[in-house]
């Protein structure tokens, strides 16, 4: 009796666990599914903030202690070879994680989806997962390929 007990509480909770796993993988597709639908919007972009997915080659902060520091990011395409940007961003007061995800996502070669934010904010997070690193965007520069591949970079920056 008590075993059919623990038995029975056992499959309730691997069900319960189940669904809740599923629950978690429905969200991240469907997020993942409307960012990509929203970046389709614009055929040309203009901004790595535009791209339907970039990644994070290098992320560089000022190592200041007790400051929050700017932090440079490089990004690239990865569809469309030669086509980069350098953000220089505030990472704020959770620069210490952030700086952290940022360099697993880097090292990981991790697809990451960019969105602007209001009042000249930005967010990444990581394709297939919840993983956010939020920051405001102080400049841009962005490159653009040009036809032998090398990329061109844009006049100016931009930025809030």
């Amino acid at each position: 009796m008590v075993t059919a007990a623990v038995l029975g509480a056992a499959v309730i909770l691997a069900s319960v666990a189940g669904l809740a796993w599923t629950a978690r993988l429905l969200r991240v597709g469907a997020l993942d599914a409307l960012e990509l639908a929203d970046k389709t919007r614009t055929p040309v972009p203009a901004s790595a903030l535009d791209w339907p997915e970039l990644r994070v080659r290098a992320a560089i902060s000022e190592d200041i202690p007790g400051e929050t520091g700017l932090t440079l990011l490089h990004v690239e395409w990865p569809d469309h070879p030669g086509c980069g940007a350098t953000l220089l961003v505030d990472l704020g007061a959770d620069q210490e994680r952030s700086l952290g995800l940022l360099a697993r996502w880097c090292a990981a070669d991790a697809s990451v989806s960019p969105s602007r934010q209001p009042e000249g904010g930005l967010e990444l997070r990581r394709r297939q997962s919840l993983e956010r690193v939020r920051a405001v965007l102080i400049s841009e520069n962005y490159r653009q390929p040009t036809g032998d591949g090398t990329g061109a970079r844009a006049a100016g920056g931009q930025g809030t």
